[in-house]
């Protein structure tokens, strides 16, 4: 399967394993679509997306600028493959902004604490879903599955949109995480 094609279909995305760098993109039926390459160590929220065997590069992203409103994915000569742009209150809660090289925009809302989110076209028309399928308390408690009912995404750019609002959201954990701690006095 061409991970550039338009796709119509489910992705599962488990969670990046504790002490692994990679965690593989399967299609339903279990098949190997990509992998993620996890920069753990890193302020910006790198990934890169590579093909089934994590040797050859399809996309990378990372979180612009410095106020973490944005997240974006490119292919490896540089071409812009999406961006995603945050509600200016909500953060990922809200709704966001999916552009894309065409032009096209897509929409993504919904709760970043279920990790249950809805894609919609420029009309409101549903595209897809992303949910959580990782329990709250689990060690991978991010993972994912991407269902798309209609083909507005490329696979790379399906799970390029995942690992944004992945990104995201570890951003938002993070800041609660240090407003609580000042709340507190620590």
């Amino acid at each position: 399967m061409n991970p550039h094609a338009p796709f119509r279909g489910v992705l599962h995305m488990p969670d990046r394993a504790v002490l692994r760098s990679t965690s593989p993109v399967t299609l339903a039926d279990g098949r190997p679509l990509a992998s993620i390459r996890w920069h753990t160590w890193n302020v910006r929220a790198r990934f890169d997306i590579l093909d089934p065997a994590g040797v050859t590069e399809l996309a990378h992203g990372s979180r612009v600028g410095v106020i973490g409103r944005r997240y974006a994915a490119r292919v490896p000569g540089g071409a812009a493959l999406l961006e995603l742009r945050l509600a200016r209150w909500l953060g990922v809660g809200g709704r966001c902004t999916v552009a894309l090289p065409d032009g096209e925009t897509l929409t993504v809302r919904g709760n970043w604490t279920r990790r249950a989110f809805a894609i919609e076209d420029r009309s409101g028309r549903p595209v897809g879903r992303i949910l959580r399928t990782g329990a709250i308390l689990a060690l991978r408690p991010d993972s994912l599955t991407v269902e798309l009912d209609r083909a507005a995404l490329t696979a790379v750019q399906a799970i390029a949109l995942a690992q944004c609002l992945r990104a995201a959201i570890g951003s938002a954990r993070s800041s609660d995480s240090s407003a609580a701690a000042v709340a507190a006095g620590g």
